[in-house]
């Protein structure tokens, strides 16, 4: 290049940098001068944000914030300071800075302060809050919703002498009971208005100011999550030295905060003793501890657990962190209570003589992203205390491995709110996996201890036991709720409802908690015998009569244990199938393995075939410490359509639901010798794989297999759909293998078509009026599990799910429309706009629940990997009365013995009935589903009815290979049972795959490719081989 020619490049260049440069720095300045000028508007306006202006308080607190937001101390606020110093031009005033004060929200309040020598102020002053006349200062109005009640805060000024005293009368600012919801929430609300608030009088001669700050607090012992974690970080500290006080991560929430579980015991070799002997002796062998403890030979400790669920069900948290500085920090503890003839007694509890039979364990909340968040459920919306069982979450893991690590004699669950103040025992119905005759007396006596201690402590004059004041509707029937989920491990769970969110409540709690503790403490050895017992009755397979007799029908009459044609209740075993099955989830039989060890339930493996039953084989036997847990999560479930009333969703049945295999056997002994450890290392999938076959079907049978197609896609590969599967390549299929258990068969032939493509789901949140917060829809969880990118806007979505029932028209149809659950369906019909679209309820059974066998219409793409005798869930009580003309059935109701498990009254009306259909809106599809497939992340076997629809009906043609492969007859079917592998070569079985073409499609949801574009393509790769081939010649 000529010198010159450069240098004139290089010129040029540098000019344009310069140009560019000096354009950002003058777009840089004058953005810095509009922030600077943002940044200097009054700081009156900053504090008037956080007042009692009636439009500005109805923000939502802080949902999102990695911290707990609560307003600064006014020394620590910037926008408090700049507004004192505007205040204080004037240098002449005279300034007086009374105390700080602390104002309970809930509680009203009486401050008296004396300001000496401005006695002749006396009713000259002008008195505001954060910079608002006081008068404006209004407590909450509970109907209105807004800040329009009785005056909050009223100051009498008067003269004694040259002294001026000041008497500050402040109301409740929202009332007594910070826990309510209805008619306007207020548990999403008070939280904003902790802190400090500058109240400032001033004369009208502005010859005096006066300040005091005072401090806002819900109550007393009120703890955010920040203050929480350091008062037991204090009380650890702080610990009395006879005896061990720790604190333990035992997980992590979801959004990583850690779940801290406290410890006190006498010393370490007491934990180390109970968990290297006690409890795993226990566990195996009963009869010995029995007889030793009936020598008075066992030397033995028990633990107790007392835990949080629920985060906002403040003081829940408090009461615990309290309970934990009085054992970390007292020698003893002493508090009134009455016995059972309703004399009054004085209970003193020493902390040492407490510790020398049981360990103290304080699970503070096992939701602390709810504490921060200020929510009831975890961060992804879900409850909690219906997840116990099933363990969806990482939180309720950690609480159930955490139960099943220790076992401990009693769990006490702090809930809220019941204003009669409930303690638990249950209504019926029972579950009848429990071993209810040995736990029963013990928990009634153990909740009357609880309840007499907390109304002797607090202002709450009663209590209630539901047992024996709910009737029903207030069962233990599902492992979903943490105090009942323990109870089937031989603890007695009790859920304790506090009545109110105030130090009253708080109170309540603490004392029952102490009064409970003073029962176990009179009664270890009656404890330890129970416990053994429930043990005991599992390992040797007995199913005692007397277990039956609390298991009763609504009339009151026995019902017992359902045998169903049985001689026995339990099974001797039950066997999961772990080879490689087209129609059985593999990947969550594989996860039972974890979810047994988490949940103290022995699993082993068949070490040889045994009938038809095959090597690999998980095989839990029933003669076990925890039998009635393992039956509770795989047997059918129980029908429980006769109450009038339940709490919440019963069904857990974990092989129908997760879609799995699990066949209970009955016959004793029948693997006896042929049991080894499980050695399985990942779930069974495809364990050989054609290299000459071009593509694979993947079988749409799992959860895994929507997941795997979704990372394909995701990586660019091509994805074509198929009336049974998912069609890739067999470089795609072999990559996929190793990352997820699915199911594959080769296919000789060519797709063209329509090509799937990664898709983007919109699905409305949940508005629930009562929780004060959006809650995600379930769907959308499930599909983000399943690979699907959920957004934000419907505008920015290739489909959209409805499951919420707070939808506008103008959203069904606009993109392919999925309506699932009974909310959304009835919300549909209301709309109006699908005619003859018609959809039923039962009276009263929004929350009515139920697994079912359906027909399937399984020809069509929109079933793809169900059966034709399949199955439905619901819990909203729905079905399809009327279909539109241009709709098609895709499932109905089986026409008799069709209900499986769950609590449905009048069942029976739902024979033949239809709960699936599909057709097009709009010139969109629109699929309605009336059941909940996703419903908290528990029936995964049903999720494939979501993507289904998601991914439509736009099936791949199918073109012959130019020469097909010959068969080897030397090929054999692969092992069933290798799980551990590694992708093999071979050559191609001779295999029918049948795949039809259907005319009737949904639109396209991808892009199309037709045979002139492989031409093109072979055209151009043959041109470069050409041009290859010349340049090596070359070369």
């Amino acid at each position: 290049m000529n010198d010159s020619y450069k240098k004139r490049l290089y010129t040029q260049a540098l000019s344009l940098s310069a140009a560019v440069l000096m354009a950002v720095l003058a777009q840089g300045k004058a953005a810095a001068d509009q922030q600077n000028s943002t940044d200097s508007q009054p700081a009156t306006n900053q504090v008037e944000a956080v007042t009692l202006a009636t439009e500005a308080t109805q923000a939502a607190p802080n949902q999102t914030g990695e911290k707990e937001q609560t307003p600064a101390p006014a020394a620590d606020n910037p926008a408090v300071s700049a507004a004192a110093q505007t205040r204080a031009v004037a240098s002449e005033e005279a300034k007086t800075q009374l105390a700080d004060s602390t104002v309970y929200m809930s509680e009203p309040a009486e401050l008296k302060d004396t300001v000496q020598g401005q006695g002749s102020q006396a009713g000259k002053l002008t008195w505001t809050l954060d910079n608002k006349p006081i008068a404006d200062w209004k407590t909450w109005n509970m109907d209105s919703g807004t800040f329009t009640g009785q005056p909050f805060v009223t100051i009498e000024e008067k003269a004694d002498g040259n002294d001026l005293h000041l008497n500050l009368q402040f109301k409740e600012l929202f009332g007594q009971d910070l826990s309510l919801r209805s008619p306007n929430n207020i548990r999403r609300t008070y939280r904003n208005f902790i802190g400090s608030h500058e109240l400032v009088g001033r004369s009208q001669d502005l010859g005096l100011t006066i300040r005091k700050n005072i401090i806002l607090r819900p109550y007393e012992d009120f703890h955010s999550h920040e203050e929480m974690l350091a008062s037991i970080e204090k009380s650890r500290q702080d610990a009395k030295t006879d005896r061990l006080v720790q604190i333990e991560d035992i997980g992590k929430s979801a959004q990583g905060r850690d779940i801290k579980l406290g410890i006190i015991s006498s010393d370490q070799k007491s934990i180390n003793d109970y968990l290297s002997t006690t409890n795993p002796q226990a566990l195996t062998k009963p009869a010995e501890m029995l007889a030793a403890l009936k020598n008075g030979n066992l030397d033995y400790k028990l633990p107790v657990l007392i835990n949080n669920t629920h985060a906002d069900e403040q003081p829940g948290i408090d009461i615990i962190t309290g309970l934990f500085k009085t054992f970390a920090t007292k020698d003893q503890v002493s508090f009134k209570t009455t016995a059972a003839d309703g004399s009054e007694k004085l209970v003193t509890l020493k902390i040492q003589d407490l510790l020398k039979k049981f360990i103290f364990l304080f699970d503070f909340t096992e939701n602390p992203d709810g504490d921060v968040l200020n929510t009831r459920a975890l961060a992804n919306g879900l409850d909690p205390n219906r997840d116990t069982g099933y363990q969806a979450n990482p939180e309720t893991r950690t609480v159930a491995g955490l139960i099943n690590k220790w076992n401990p004699i009693a769990l006490y669950d702090i809930h809220g709110f019941v204003k009669e103040f409930l303690i638990e025992p249950a209504t019926p119905p029972h579950d009848p996996n429990f071993e209810y005759d040995l736990l029963a007396d013990l928990m009634l006596d153990n909740a009357h201890h609880m309840g007499r201690a907390g109304v002797a402590n607090s202002g709450y004059e009663k209590y209630i036991i539901p047992k024996l004041d709910w009737g029903d509707g207030w069962d233990d029937s599902f492992s979903g709720y943490t105090a009942v989920y323990s109870m089937y491990h031989g603890i007695l769970g009790h859920t304790i409802e506090i009545p109110e969110g105030n130090q009253e409540s708080y109170k309540a709690g603490y004392y029952a908690v102490l009064g409970g503790l003073d029962y176990l403490a009179q009664n270890p050895d009656k404890l330890m015998e129970m416990r053994l017992n429930f043990y005991l009755r599992g390992i040797n397979k007995v199913e005692d009569p007397k277990a039956e007799n609390e298991l009763v029908g609504p009339d009151g009459q026995v019902v017992g244990r359902i045998k169903k044609g049985q001689e026995k209740f339990f099974p001797d075993y039950y066997v999961i199938p772990m080879g490689v099955d087209k129609d059985n989830d593999t990947q969550e039989a594989f996860n039972m393995i974890d979810y047994f060890k988490r949940n103290g339930v022995l699993v082993k493996e068949l070490k040889e075939n045994s009938g038809n039953y095959k090597k690999g084989d998980l095989v839990v036997d029933m003669a076990q410490a925890k039998r009635g847990y393992a039956n509770h999560v795989l047997y059918k479930g129980s029908n429980e359509s006769k109450w009038a009333a339940m709490y919440a969703e019963l069904v857990v049945n974990f092989p129908d639901m997760k879609g799995f295999k699990a066949q209970p056997v009955f016959g004793d002994k029948l693997f006896e010798g042929k049991l080894g450890d499980v050695t399985a290392l990942r779930a069974a999938r495809t364990s050989q794989v054609d290299q000459k076959a071009p593509y694979y079907v993947i079988a749409n049978t799992s959860e895994s297999a929507v997941k795997a197609v979704n990372q394909a896609l995701a990586e660019g590969k091509k994805v074509y759909l198929t009336d049974d599967g998912y069609i890739v390549d067999t470089p795609t299929f072999t990559s996929l293998l190793d990352r997820y258990a699915i199911y594959g068969d080769a296919l000789y032939k060519i797709p063209q078509g329509p090509t799937l493509k990664p898709l983007k789901v919109y699905a409305p949140p949940h508005q629930f009026s009562w929780a004060g917060v959006d809650a995600p829809a379930h769907t959308a969880l499930a599909l983000k599990n399943m690979g699907f990118e959920i957004v934000d806007r419907p505008e920015d979505a290739d489909v959209i799910v409805l499951e919420s029932n707070n939808y506008d028209k103008s959203l069904v149809g606009l993109k392919p429309t999925i309506v699932v659950g009974g909310s959304a369906m009835q919300r549909l019909e209301k709309l109006g706009i699908l005619d003859g679209f018609n959809a039923e309820r039962f009276k009263n059974g929004s929350d009515y629940e139920g697994l079912m066998k359906a027909i399937i219409q399984d020809q069509d793409p929109l079933t793809s990997g169900y059966k034709k005798d399949g199955l439905f869930y619901s819990n909203s009580g729905n079905w399809i009365a009327k279909i539109p003309a241009n709709f098609r059935t895709l499932a109905s109701i089986a026409g008799s013995d069709f209900y499986i498990a769950g609590w449905w009254p009048g069942n029976e009306q739902l024979a033949n009935k239809v709960v699936a259909i599909a057709g097009t809106y709009k010139e969109q599809p629109l699929f309605v589903y009336a059941g909940n497939p996703t419903n908290r992340l528990h029936p995964v076997h049903f999720y494939r009815w979501i993507s289904n629809a998601i991914f439509g009906s736009q099936l791949a043609e199918l073109t012959d290979l130019p020469s097909p492969a010959a068969p080897d007859p030397t090929y054999q079917v692969p092992s069933q049972t290798v799980l551990d592998w590694k992708p093999a070569t071979v050559n191609p079985p001779a295999q029918t795959v049948v795949l039809t073409y259907k005319s009737q499609t949904l639109p396209q949801t991808g892009s199309q490719e037709k045979p002139t574009s492989f031409a093109l393509a072979g055209l151009l790769i043959a041109g470069a081989a050409g041009l290859l081939l010349l340049k090596k010649k070359e070369d």
